[in-house]
């Protein structure tokens, strides 16, 4: 296993885990769990690669440079996550957390960053920025995948937050990318 790149100091774990513990007693009442599954499901990739195909349809040239634009940084945002996964190596919370246990299957071994956050952050940012009226939709649907990541005991706080800010980041290339293409 690779050395770690990051280690958290002691205060910050203490407040990220009780964050977490208080985040994941919503797990127990089903319609709350059942909800946030399906919320982390739709947030999986298939969702956003459908947004992503349909775009072209949906707003004619400009709409196809988004979607190349939003197909790269999509790309790049799972590099970005594979790397950092591997180089902090965190556990997810229910392997080391006594109390929480993984309400969904994890999509890989690792916490650090919420790879789910991070693309519901990115394509929210970019696709909002095109026409405001996606935000009604996108920016509750993102919360809700950020939110579920926790409840579910697949991520720590840190992990969404961490995530969120690269999202933002990342979304704001991708518009000065689309803003030098003239999109």
């Amino acid at each position: 296993m690779p050395k770690a790149l990051v280690r958290f100091p002691p205060a910050w774990r203490h407040h990220d885990h009780a964050c977490l513990l208080a985040l994941h007693r919503g797990a127990r009442q089903p319609w709350i769990c059942a909800s946030l599954c399906l919320a982390s499901r739709a947030g999986d990739g298939l969702l956003w690669g459908v947004l992503i195909l349909s775009l072209p349809w949906l707003g004619g040239p400009q709409g196809s440079r988004v979607a190349a634009v939003m197909a790269v940084m999509g790309v790049l945002h799972v590099v970005l996550v594979r790397w950092l996964k591997q180089r902090v190596a965190r556990p997810r919370p229910f392997e080391c957390c006594e109390g929480v246990r993984a309400c969904a299957p994890q999509l890989d071994r690792h916490s650090f960053p919420s790879g789910h956050t991070l693309h519901a952050v990115a394509f929210s940012t970019v696709l909002t920025a095109q026409d405001p009226l996606w935000g009604w939709l996108l920016w509750p649907f993102s919360a809700a995948v950020a939110l579920s990541r926790m409840v579910l005991g697949l991520h720590f706080p840190s992990d969404v937050l961490a995530a969120a800010l690269l999202g933002l980041l990342g979304g704001g290339a991708a518009l000065a990318v689309l803003r030098s293409l003239g999109a």
